[in-house]
């Protein structure tokens, strides 16, 4: 090889140009791949899981059926869940009622396309299944006669809630 000619000549300078090169890309490569698993596997079910959410069995009203919203929308920031993957987990912690009605939801629509709902659609579903209108009247009666009745501001705020 003369100055001017940086081609190599030889099997071996070729063999080493390739591992020259392997060593200075691959520790990237890893990176990459490393930071694409850990961003794809911040919610999976194990995560999810672990975070404890609430189970719901459908037999506990319109409040605990609120409340349960709260909690679960709560996990889901917790475990950073995506859109895409909340009604899948939220209905992984149905118990009794509440699994039947959404093992029916899945068997008449398709599992597929159940496991598309939005958020919001699942929710506006539980509710119309799991508050009945007397319970909601019921609520709405008891918010619009609310009064503050003492000076200690939590003890209102926990019943307005």
């Amino acid at each position: 090889m003369n100055g001017c000619d940086t081609q190599p000549q030889t099997n071996e300078e070729v063999t080493a140009l390739i591992a020259q090169q392997m060593a200075a890309v691959l520790p990237g490569v890893v990176t990459q791949i490393h930071q694409i698993y850990n961003n794809n596997a911040q919610c999976n079910f194990k995560t999810f899981n672990s975070a404890k959410p609430l189970k719901f069995s459908g037999s506990e009203g319109a409040t605990a059926l609120l409340q349960w919203f709260g909690s679960i929308e709560s996990t889901f920031r917790h475990v950073q869940c995506p859109n895409e993957r909340k009604v899948d987990f939220a209905s992984s912690v149905f118990q009794r009622r509440a699994l039947t009605w959404w093992n029916g939801i899945m068997r008449d629509r398709g599992a597929e396309v159940a496991m598309k709902l939005t958020w919001e659609e699942f929710k506006d579903l539980m509710k119309k299944e799991f508050c009945t209108q007397s319970e909601i009247r019921a609520l709405e009666n008891e918010f619009y006669h609310l009064k503050q009745d003492s000076g200690e501001n939590r003890a209102y705020t926990d019943l307005f809630e």
